[in-house]
C-alpha cells in the first residue's frame, strides 16, 4: 500500500505566514511605542522631581505603560493644583506683609532669611532674603536675641542701626519669636525713631521752658521778699519794683509765645486764606515799629513795596510773621546800623526779604535758628527781652500759609527771605486746606 503525506494548500500557508508577520510587526510597533512612552514618562518624572508640573504624558492607548502614564498625569495635576494653591497663599502672605507698617524678617533654623517684606528692604537698603540676619542688620544684641529665640525663648529689645545712604540712624523695637518645632524665628521691627525724637524734644522743651521760667521767677521772688522785709530807701524800692515789672513782662511774653506756638503747631489752626496786599502790610508793620528803630538810630529802607502784588495768605498770620522778623532785626542790629526790607515778584511768588547789618549768625547756627528756645547768643537775647520762640513761631506760621522761609548770613548782613504764592499764580488755585 502506498502511503503519502498530504501537503497543506498554499493559501493556508500564506495566511499563517501573514498572521505571524503581522503579529511580529504589531509586537515590534507596540514595543517601540512602549519604549518611546517609557522615555516620555521618564522625562515627565524628572520634570516633576524638578518641581515643574506643566508637562503631561497624555497617552490614550491601552496597556500597563499607558496606565502608568495616566497615573503620572493625575499626580502632576494634583501637584500642579497644590503648587498653585501654595503660590496663592504665598502671594497673599507677601501682600499682607508688604502692607504692614512694621518690618518683618523670618529666618530658618540655620539663621538664613527666608522671608521679608518691603519695609525691611527699605530699612536695610537691599533685599535681605538668602542672607543671614547678621548680614542684614549688624547688631550683636539682635543676633543674641535670635539665637535665644531659636532655643524657644522669645525676646523683646530696642536697637539702633545706621541709616541707609547717609540718612540718619533709626531706632527699632524688635519682637523676636520662635516658630513651631524650632523651625526658625520671626522678628518684627517697629520703627520708634520718631517717638524717641519726640521724647527728646519734649525733654528739651521742658528743660528749656523750666530754665526760661526759673530766671524771672527767681528775680521776682527775690525782690518781692526784699520789699516785704522793708526797704528804707524809696528809690531802691522803686528800682526793685521796676525789676519785678520787667521780669513779669518777660514772663507774660514767654507765656504768650508758648500759647501761640502750641496753637500754631496743632492741627486745629484754621487760617483764612485769601488775597492780601503784602506791600501795604509791610509798610504798616514798619510804621508800628518805627519808634523802636528810631530809639536805636537805625536807618530803615524799603524797596518794591508799591509794586508788590497781592499774595494768597492769612493777613493776621503774615502780619505776625513780619512783626517777628522786623522786631528781631531791630533788636539785633547795632545802634546806628541799617535795616532793609524788600519785595521782589516772580511769575508765581513774592519774595519778602528782611535784612539787617551787624555781626551776623555763624554758619554752625544757621540750621538751628528756627528751633524752639535756640539762641545764638543766649545772654544777649534775654537781655533784649527775647523768649527764644519767635522764629519757631514764624516757621510754623509760614508752613501753615504754604510758604517757605530761609536765612542767610554773610558779608556783615543777616537776611530772612519769605516766599509766598501770588494771588494770581496757578499755585493759588491748587492750595490745600491749611487746617
Amino acid at each position: 500500500m502506498f502511503r503519502g503525506t498530504i501537503a497543506p494548500d498554499a493559501p493556508d500557508w500564506a495566511l499563517i505566514l501573514c498572521a505571524v508577520a503581522l503579529g511580529s510587526a504589531v509586537a515590534w510597533v507596540t514595543s517601540l511605542q512602549d519604549a518611546l512612552d517609557t522615555k516620555r514618562l521618564q522625562g515627565l518624572v524628572e520634570e516633576l522631581t524638578a518641581r515643574s508640573y506643566r508637562g503631561r504624558a497624555r497617552i490614550h492607548r491601552l496597556g500597563p505603560i499607558p496606565d502608568l502614564g495616566r497615573a503620572i498625569d493625575a499626580l502632576a495635576e494634583r501637584l500642579s493644583a497644590s503648587e498653585e494653591k501654595k503660590h496663592r497663599r504665598e502671594d497673599r502672605l507677601r501682600t499682607i506683609l508688604d502692607a504692614m507698617a512694621e518690618a518683618v524678617m523670618v529666618t530658618d533654623s540655620d539663621g538664613y532669611i527666608t522671608l521679608t517684606n518691603e519695609v525691611l528692604s527699605e530699612l536695610v537698603g537691599f533685599s535681605a532674603e538668602g542672607k543671614t540676619a547678621t548680614e542684614a542688620i549688624r547688631n550683636p544684641d539682635l543676633r543674641q536675641a535670635i539665637e535665644d529665640a531659636q532655643l524657644g525663648l522669645p525676646q523683646r529689645l530696642e536697637i539702633s542701626i545706621d541709616g541707609v545712604s547717609g540718612t540718619d540712624g533709626r531706632v527699632l523695637r524688635a519682637s523676636v519669636s520662635p516658630l513651631r518645632n524650632q523651625q526658625g524665628v520671626v522678628t518684627v521691627f517697629h520703627d520708634v525713631t520718631a517717638e524717641r525724637v519726640a521724647e527728646r524734644v519734649r525733654r528739651d522743651f521742658v528743660a528749656n521752658a523750666g530754665h526760661e521760667l526759673r530766671t524771672p521767677l527767681t528775680a521776682i521772688r527775690g525782690f518781692a521778699e526784699t520789699l516785704r522785709d522793708g526797704v528804707d530807701d524809696p528809690d531802691s524800692a522803686k528800682e526793685f519794683l521796676d525789676v519785678i515789672l520787667r521780669h513779669t513782662k518777660r514772663l507774660q511774653a514767654l507765656v504768650d509765645d508758648l500759647a501761640d506756638l502750641s496753637r500754631f503747631e496743632g492741627a486745629g489752626l484754621e487760617l483764612e486764606i485769601g488775597p492780601v496786599s503784602a506791600g501795604a502790610l509791610i509798610d504798616e508793620v514798619l510804621r508800628g515799629l518805627e519808634a523802636q528803630s528810631k530809639a536805636k538810630h537805625l536807618k530803615v529802607t524799603s524797596s518794591g513795596l508799591a509794586d508788590a502784588p497781592p499774595v494768597m495768605t492769612d493777613e493776621r498770620a503774615l502780619e505776625q510773621v513780619l512783626v517777628n522778623l522786623v522786631d528781631n532785626a531791630i533788636k539785633y542790629t547795632p545802634e546806628g546800623g541799617e535795616i532793609r526790607i524788600g519785595a521782589v515778584s516772580t511769575n508765581d511768588e513774592l519774595s519778602i526779604e528782611v535784612s539787617n547789618s551787624g555781626p551776623g549768625i555763624p554758619p554752625k547756627h544757621l540750621g538751628r535758628v528756627f528751633e524752639r528756645f535756640y539762641r545764638v547768643d543766649a545772654g544777649r537775647s534775654r537781655e533784649l527781652g527775647g523768649t527764644g520762640l519767635g522764629l519757631s513761631i514764624v516757621k510754623h506760621l509760614v508752613a501753615k500759609m504754604g510758604g517757605e522761609i530761609k536765612v542767610d548770613s554773610s558779608r556783615g548782613w543777616t537776611s530772612f527771605t519769605l516766599r509766598l504764592p501770588r494771588a494770581d499764580s496757578p499755585r493759588s488755585d491748587t492750595r490745600v486746606s491749611r487746617n
